[in-house]
């Protein structure tokens, strides 16, 4: 029987998901880690075949080592701070189904601008941000009002809006404290060309237009895209609030636009044998904009979950497919009403206790399923984008409808976190 080894960085809703899908194909499912506490193992044990425990994922030569006498059939992960590293141990292991070079320029995100600017696909205005005495010049290149976030970042981390050459200068003061101290691994190795996250970020022009999600799966240099995702509710820090499918209002050439727009993207950047979640922006100006593009997994939080009552497609058995090299999976048939999906944060920073409520909103009517994807332990900051829980719904009738279910999830769920 084959085998499949799935890195896990850190606690993650979608390790068993993997491994079920591993299991599904008729593989066996093992879980590469690093040292677990008692606790821990128990609660994985039961969804995995066996564990391979190392003292940093991130040491591609050490994971390698550890996994290269177990003969692996494919190395995979869904852990966007290690994606990259892992495919350089599937590339090594000789089971690698797209070359990591691929995701190494794909999780830098002003490389992804130069390289889709190549390819002549239209994009925001962009520029690296590493002296706050450049801000000036800066702005007058990108424009005002514009984004500064890190320029390998995910999860709306640190994202910050400005439109003043004073509130740029903060933006990087505020991104320069903080994310030496994140804990996401990510910020503290250096990309490509020695660029250190923490020192340099990314500035790019602000858009305008709604926003929207693709997932698109890429087989044989073929790209397929699985839906549409309308993004109608988003805070000022960019969080995700509230995505209904199919989206409020879009035509059928729009979308169709918006799918060409994600997959032109994917493609460009050489991408083949994976999947990749994508960011729209429908720009009033120059129309479909790729706003990202997070290589090598699928939607996070419970998103595939909204797409499979939406379309029937399981994104998370695709992708396992697409890093196994098996036969695509099943499809089904999406649901004949429009499904929306609504994410509740916890306010605050600090490890979690636990989460009330959720039994309160799985009992309204509009719901359809509740999904806690943190648990206690976990810490948890309103520095990053974390879908704490997650509430797929449908019978409502519009935006408004949508927002006033999300009010009431937010109200109804509670969370007690204690200081770090």
């Amino acid at each position: 029987m084959k085998t499949a080894f799935i890195v896990r960085e850190t606690r993650g809703h979608w390790i068993g998901d993997f491994a079920a899908a591993v299991r599904a194909s008729g593989w066996r499912a093992e879980l590469v880690t690093e040292p677990l506490d008692e606790a821990e193992r128990a609660a994985l044990a039961p969804l995995v075949d066996g564990f391979v425990v190392v003292d940093d994922v991130r040491d591609v030569l050490a994971v390698t080592d550890a996994l290269r006498t177990r003969q692996p059939d494919a190395v995979l992960t869904a852990a966007e701070g290690i994606i990259a590293t892992t495919i350089q141990v599937a590339e090594l292991l000789g089971v690698a189904r797209c070359p990591a070079s691929v995701f190494t320029l794909a999780h830098n995100k002003f490389a992804v601008r130069e390289k889709l600017a190549e390819a002549g696909l239209p994009g925001p205005r962009a520029a690296l941000f590493a002296d706050p005495a450049e801000a000036a010049a800066i702005a007058g290149r990108v424009g005002l009002p514009a984004i500064v976030k890190p320029v390998n970042g995910a999860a709306s981390t640190l994202v910050r809006t400005v439109s003043t050459v004073d509130e740029m200068v903060a933006a990087h003061e505020l991104l320069a404290t903080r994310l030496p101290e994140n804990a996401d691994a990510r910020y503290h190795r250096p990309l490509a060309g020695g660029l250190d996250p923490r020192r340099v970020f990314l500035v790019e022009g602000l858009l305008d237009g709604p926003e929207y999600a693709v997932d698109v799966l890429v087989r044989g240099g073929a790209a397929e895209t699985v839906t549409v995702v309308g993004k109608p509710l988003i805070d000022e820090r960019k969080f995700e609030l509230g995505m209904v499918c199919p989206p409020f209002g879009l035509s059928g050439g729009r979308a169709a636009a918006i799918r060409s727009a994600a997959a032109d993207a994917v493609l460009a950047l050489g991408l083949d044998n994976t999947v990749a979640h994508v960011e729209v922006i429908d720009d009033a100006e120059r129309g479909p904009v790729v706003v990202e593009v997070n290589a090598g997994r699928p939607a996070g939080g419970a998103q595939p979950a909204l797409l499979k009552l939406a379309t029937g497609i399981d994104v998370t058995a695709e992708a396992v497919s697409l890093a196994l090299g098996t036969p695509p999976p099943a499809r089904g048939t999406g649901l004949p009403v429009p499904v929306g999906y609504l994410i509740v944060y916890a306010e605050g920073s600090g490890r979690l206790v636990r989460v009330d409520g959720t039994g309160e909103v799985a009992d309204l009517p509009e719901v359809l399923d509740v999904v806690t994807i943190v648990s206690p332990g976990q810490v948890l900051t309103d520095d990053q984008e974390i879908y704490a829980v997650n509430v797929l719904v449908a019978g409502f009738a519009d935006v408004d409808d949508l927002a006033a279910l999300h009010a009431e999830a937010t109200k109804l769920i509670r969370f007690e976190l204690e200081e770090v």
